[in-house]
C-alpha cells in the first residue's frame, strides 16, 4: 500500500502560513495597552540647555557688535551662542526660514547695535535685493524677532517673525545703520 508523505519543505510552508494567519486576527490587549499609553501621554518640559562647566560663554553678546555673524568671539560664533539660538528658535517657527538665517553660504554685514537690540542681517549670494534676512535680538537673548524678504514669492513685503504666526509689512528687512 502506498502512502503519500509531505516534504520538510511543504511542511514548513503549512506551519508559515498557520502562523501568519494566527497573527493576522484582531488586535492583541498588548496592541489596546500601547494605543491608551500613547493617548496619554505628556511631553517632558523643554529645559533651556546649561553649558558644561567651563564652557559657559564668558562674553555678553554685545561683544559680537563689529563682527560678522560667522566670526568666532571667544570660540563661538553669533549663531551658535546658545541664547540667540534659543531666541531665534522660539521667534521663528519655521524651518526652512531658521536654517536660512544661520546659513554660512550667505553674505553677511556686520552686527550691529541699534535701537538696544544686536541686528544680523545676511542675504543670499548674487540675489541681496531680492532675498535677504535680519535677526533682531536682546542683548540678554531673551527675545527676537526676525525678518524675511523674497521678493519673488512677497512682491515689496517682507514676513516678520516673533512667535506665532508670522506677520507681513510693506518694504524689505533693515539692514542696520
Amino acid at each position: 500500500m502506498h502512502h503519500a508523505s509531505s516534504s520538510p519543505r511543504s511542511s514548513a510552508a503549512i506551519i508559515l502560513a498557520a502562523l501568519v494567519l494566527a497573527g493576522c486576527g484582531g488586535g492583541t490587549s498588548e496592541d489596546a495597552d500601547r494605543e491608551a499609553m500613547a493617548a496619554n501621554f505628556t511631553p517632558p518640559v523643554t529645559a533651556r540647555p546649561t553649558p558644561l562647566p567651563g564652557q559657559a560663554h564668558s562674553q555678553p553678546l554685545t561683544a559680537y557688535v563689529g563682527h560678522y555673524p560667522n566670526d568666532a568671539v571667544s570660540g563661538v560664533t553669533f549663531y551658535n551662542r546658545t541664547e540667540v539660538a534659543d531666541a531665534l528658535n522660539r521667534a521663528v517657527g519655521d524651518q526652512a526660514v531658521r536654517s536660512r538665517i544661520v546659513a554660512t553660504d550667505a553674505v553677511s554685514t556686520p552686527i550691529v547695535l541699534t535701537g538696544g537690540r544686536l541686528l544680523a542681517h545676511g542675504c543670499e549670494p548674487h540675489n541681496c535685493g531680492d532675498h535677504d534676512w535680519t535677526l533682531l535680538v536682546t542683548p540678554d537673548g531673551e527675545k527676537a524677532e526676525a525678518c524675511h524678504h523674497d521678493a519673488e514669492t512677497m512682491g515689496n513685503t517682507s514676513r516678520w517673525y516673533r512667535g506665532g504666526a508670522p506677520e507681513t509689512r510693506p518694504g524689505d528687512c533693515p539692514q542696520g545703520a
